[in-house]
């Protein structure tokens, strides 16, 4: 998941706050420096003060995918993960715009707690359910309280399929489902965040039950939207 995370960055971070990019991360520096003076480091933490030229950003992706490849073949892991942790963050806050997105929050976390789930520490695993359940259930609460008519008469997926950002193939196929079978997706939807997810702290056959249906919501979720790592991240804790 970091791998994906730093591959899809490194064909993309020039764009998007590179010297020539749409929001330039030279500029976004300077002027912080000039409004906060010293106070921006602190307020924003990025390796990128040492360097904010197109190279390093791409460099910085490049050791990134180095670093998840440490993680994968499981040498020096800890400080591997320390490290992915450091870099992207200083990501997170150099990308400005294009890196405030759930899955950017939920990666850092995710990624910060996994530093020390190296240790085998019961109290890790307890803060990975208690994130699997704050991550899950204000995702359903944020769908009722946003005001979305759809959601509240269970008719979101009639158009979900459609106006999601970067659809899938079969999302065709899932946009051609009857309307009943769509509005039981949306209500399972709700279901499985808003009540599955306090399955999360009960005794683990009931646990296990709740891991699998979010699994398997996930993939269905998968299946029919590309959201990078978003998904599998999701999955991971689980």
């Amino acid at each position: 998941i970091w791998f994906a995370a730093f591959a899809s960055l490194a064909v993309q971070i020039t764009g998007l706050v590179g010297s020539a990019g749409i929001l330039p991360l030279v500029d976004y520096l300077d002027a912080a420096r000039r409004e906060m003076g010293g106070h921006a480091y602190w307020i924003l933490p990025t390796v990128f003060w040492l360097d904010a030229s197109d190279p390093a950003l791409v460099a910085g992706t490049v050791v990134g995918c180095a670093l998840a490849l440490l993680v994968i073949v499981d040498r020096t892991t800890r400080a591997a993960l320390a490290g992915l942790y450091v870099l992207y963050l200083s990501y997170v806050y150099a990308g400005q715009d294009f890196m405030s997105f759930q899955w950017d929050s939920l990666l850092l976390e995710t990624g910060f707690l996994a530093i020390f789930l190296t240790g085998g520490s019961r109290i890790v695993v307890w803060l990975y359910r208690w994130l699997a359940f704050r991550y899950l259930v204000l995702a359903g609460a944020v769908k009722l309280l946003s005001g979305d008519a759809t959601w509240r008469g269970l008719t979101a997926l009639d158009y979900h399929f459609w106006t999601q950002p970067l659809p899938t193939p079969l999302a065709w196929y899932a946009a051609q489902l009857p309307s009943w079978l769509l509005v039981g997706g949306t209500a399972a939807t709700l279901a499985f965040e808003l009540v599955v997810v306090f399955l999360i702290f009960l005794p683990r056959r009931l646990r296990s039950l709740a891991a699998f249906c979010v699994l398997a919501f996930q993939l269905l979720i998968l299946l029919t939207g590309n959201y990078n790592f978003f998904n599998l991240l999701s999955m991971s804790i689980c």
